[in-house]
């Protein structure tokens, strides 16, 4: 005998907006509307969809539908009632997979460590829609902290041990959708919320899909090559850290796209074999040497003026004394800021500036963000 739902308020979950979602989804189609409902056909049967939650016969008429998709579908109201409220979200599944965890249970400090994780892969791919970055050192968009704050666990499920995240598709009002892989075209057309977990799918995936190939060649290109795609060394590292904290016997990772998207993408399955982390992490390292670093402070002194006459603009080289080893860094300077540099190489004066750090094989570069400054050399 399967279970039925009685409770209103239970009931109540359910919208009108997510119940004709739903048997739209599933092949239904509208037959007439009222003020007050609207009549669907789904299979054989006539189900009545109320327009509004504040009818005094809401909870009856939903419990009537359940009991005829019930019948429809052949499978528990309980699976159909998870089904309808959670239609407006995208789903992340993912699954531990280990010795520990076959009884549907894992332990608290590992446990801990896997939500935190999950929570670091989704972050990862949020910054990388923001921004489309490959490495995010410290600070993070404003925009992907903001979208965690809308992700919610789902319930656990039996079966070694899944996190279910669910993450809310916002509505398009414009456009058509077809369905095609996921790339930068069709990603740009995304509203920003709607961005991110097809990110996070195509991410996870070129992950897998480059360390496969390095693993024949040992060439980090396919990583660099995939970060547009999604892939971030936060994303390698949060994936890596599974492995190294939970030591499961293989981490699956499923994302299931919302039937209401405009845009449709492909529901995927991922699993990364254990042997591949070493190469994951390595990419990562390498990866993260060659990305530019934010905020970075330069100290030292004028080394050498490309230009010798101060002209509207020319490029200095310090000497960075700020850095675990001494390093030459060449920054270029507006007019204004090259007279100062000038002044400060024929005084000996140190100088400082904050700007963006950009390597390019040994050679050091820095994009300035502020105004250069003159320190005091004697203080010094």
């Amino acid at each position: 005998m399967r279970a039925r739902i009685t409770d209103k308020e239970t009931l109540h979950r359910i919208s009108p907006q997510n119940l004709r979602s739903y048997v739209q989804h599933k092949g239904g189609h509208e037959l007439y509307s009222t003020d007050s409902s609207a009549v669907w056909m789904y299979g054989d049967e006539e189900i009545l969809i109320p327009s509004s939650t504040f009818f005094g016969d809401y909870s009856l008429r939903i419990s009537q539908a359940l009991s005829q998709i019930e019948t429809i579908e052949n499978r528990s109201q309980l699976s159909v009632f998870d089904d309808i409220v959670h239609i407006s979200y995208d789903i992340i599944r993912v699954r531990n997979v280990s010795k520990e965890t076959e009884s549907g249970m894992l332990g608290l400090d590992k446990s801990a460590e896997f939500v935190l994780h999950t929570k670091e892969m989704v972050l990862a791919a949020a910054c990388h829609a923001a921004t489309g970055k490959n490495c995010y050192p410290s600070r993070k968009p404003q925009e992907a902290e903001r979208f965690l704050k809308d992700v919610r666990f789902g319930k656990t499920e039996q079966g070694s041990f899944t996190l279910t995240l669910l993450s809310p598709v916002f509505p398009q009002l414009n456009g058509q959708g077809v369905l095609f892989q996921p790339d930068e075209n069709v990603l740009e057309a995304l509203c920003f919320e709607n961005r991110v977990i097809p990110v996070l799918n195509s991410g996870v995936r070129s992950v897998r899909e480059a360390a496969a190939l390095a693993s024949s060649d040992l060439k980090t290109e396919h990583f660099t090559n995939a970060t547009k795609h999604g892939l971030t060394t936060n994303l390698c590292d949060a994936v890596v850290n599974m492995y190294e904290k939970l030591s499961p016997d293989f981490i699956e990772f499923g994302i299931f796209f919302s039937p209401t998207r405009v845009t449709k993408f492909s529901d995927s399955k991922t699993r990364i074999e254990p042997e591949l982390i070493p190469i994951i992490k390595q990419a990562s390292n390498v990866i993260k040497l060659s990305a530019p670093e934010e905020g970075v402070i330069i100290r030292g002194l004028i080394t050498k003026l490309v230009s010798e006459e101060p002209k509207e603009s020319g490029e200095v080289i310090v000497r960075d004394v700020l850095s675990c080893k001494p390093r030459n860094v060449t920054i270029p300077l507006d007019g204004e800021n090259y007279k100062k540099a000038c002044a400060a190489h024929l005084d000996k004066k140190l100088v400082e500036v904050e700007g963006v750090l950009n390597r390019s094989g040994r050679a050091l570069s820095l994009i300035p963000l502020s105004s250069i400054g003159i320190l005091d050399t004697s203080e010094e």
